[in-house]
């Protein structure tokens, strides 16, 4: 919307919520529900919207998630982005997302430290 006053929520990423800028502050202030999401993925907001709607979760298996999030960020950095950063995932999930990255000729290298190790995606540029 273009008029804080109109909206019902916020939805807004982790990296601008956390610089504070001042529409954030000013939905805080007027007391509108702020839901602050880890990345831009489509998993993402559908759990977002779930939670404004009181929409039943639907049983959800955390594998098939990380490969859905995983196919998604490939098809991102193959439309020309530079890197994608997935979300922090088990060992397990993790050499499964690398091996549907190298399947893309793609690069992927895990970072971070445990339990918040993720996979990032790159473009193979060989």
């Amino acid at each position: 919307v273009k008029d804080l006053g109109d909206a019902d929520v916020v939805i807004t990423l982790k990296n601008y919520y956390r610089k504070r800028p001042q529409p954030i502050s000013e939905a805080e202030q007027r007391g509108v529900p702020t839901y602050v999401l880890r990345s831009n993925t489509v998993t993402q907001m559908e759990s977002c919207l779930a939670d404004i709607f009181e929409l039943e979760a639907e049983v959800v298996d955390p594998f098939a998630v990380a490969m859905r999030e995983t196919q998604e960020a490939i098809q991102k950095v193959l439309s020309g982005a530079r890197v994608v950063e997935l979300s922090p995932q088990s060992a397990y999930i993790r050499r499964q997302q690398h091996q549907m990255v190298r399947e893309a000729n793609l690069i992927s290298h895990s970072r971070g430290r445990e339990p918040r190790r993720r996979v990032r995606i790159y473009q193979n540029n060989r």
